[in-house]
């Protein structure tokens, strides 16, 4: 199968795991300088950030529009998100202060993000290899790729 004719579930599945592998780099560094643990965790918030930003802006809204019951689903996603987005918040500004210990915080993050990706990868991106437009499936394998990728 060709990087363009990928279903969505397994593009979408596979940006979670490079994900998970990038949160893993940065827990497996507090000995490291700050401006090191930094930016590895800024890497890692950029890309869950656009990761979020694709789903809210792309796919949310069809996933809704394609069934109403999918209202309920969707709204705990966004509230997901917003937990997500505040923990990340917390983690930057610890690693601002050069605070070293984010260990609270990064299992706070962990316990959220685990959850929340099951559910997706239960619920909502089955959905999407069956109703997403090829045109939309597209576009935001285009916006989830990563940087440099070619």
């Amino acid at each position: 199968m060709s990087h363009a004719e990928e279903v969505p579930s397994r593009v979408l599945g596979g940006d979670h795991r490079d994900l998970d592998r990038w949160f893993e780099e940065f827990q497996a560094t507090p000995s490291q300088p700050p401006g090191r643990r930094r930016e590895l965790f800024e890497r890692f918030a950029t890309d869950l950030r656009r990761h979020m930003e694709v789903e809210e802006s792309l796919l949310f809204p069809v996933f809704r529009e394609g069934d109403p019951s999918h209202q309920v689903v969707v709204e705990r996603m966004l509230e997901e998100h917003r937990r997500i987005e505040g923990t990340l918040g917390r983690i930057q500004q610890r690693l601002n202060e050069s605070s070293p210990a984010t260990d609270d915080l990064d299992l706070e993050l962990v316990n959220v993000l685990w959850a929340h990706n099951a559910r997706e990868e239960q619920q909502v991106y089955p959905w999407f290899d069956l109703h997403l437009s090829v045109e939309l499936a597209e576009r935001m394998r285009r916006e989830l790729r990563h940087a440099g990728d070619p």
